[in-house]
């Protein structure tokens, strides 16, 4: 029997382990971010009525609705493993951004029942937001930029305060 071929293992990712590896990486980032949004609140001794413990609640709920989402849309994606496969599940995952993206713009527009507090208020934009930027992180390690688009126009003025800003 002849000897066989050396093996030969490549320490890069190749093809669809790169992509694998690009998630892997995009979510310790954002669950890192949660966590440390989680211990910033936690510890916070500010009022729970004051500014300050809004705008750490909004990034709060804002951090854990972007990594919910990514989480859910990167393992949608991480299935595939052909390049038709990545691209029917990126059009899914699109189509789901602009239909949370109209959620969004529609029910910052319409009127609120006045028995609901505005803290509530706040929290359901700020953890739909966050949902909304965990689904563009995922698409655009897809290959699909939907950044490109604006935010919906947001009426609400706490949430439009705090409503943080993601690189």
């Amino acid at each position: 029997m002849p000897p066989r071929a050396p093996v030969i293992w490549s320490t890069i990712a190749v093809g669809g382990e790169r992509f694998h590896k690009r998630l892997d990486e995009r979510h310790r980032e954002l669950s890192v971010q949660a966590k440390l949004r989680a211990r910033t609140y936690r510890r916070s001794r500010a009022l729970p009525t004051s500014e300050e413990s809004i705008r750490l609640r909004a990034d709060f709920l804002a951090a854990l609705g972007r990594l919910s989402s990514f989480e859910t849309a990167s393992l949608r994606l991480s299935r595939c493993r052909y390049t038709v496969q990545l691209s029917e599940r990126a059009d899914d995952i699109t189509r789901d951004y602009f239909q949370l993206w109209q959620l969004i713009a529609r029910r910052g527009g319409e009127e609120w029942p006045l028995g609901e507090r505005d803290s509530e208020r706040m929290d359901f934009f700020a953890t739909q937001l966050g949902r909304l930027e965990g689904i563009a992180d995922a698409l655009v390690l897809a290959g699909r930029n939907v950044r490109l688009f604006p935010l919906p126009p947001m009426p609400w003025l706490a949430v439009e305060r705090t409503a943080p800003s993601y690189s």
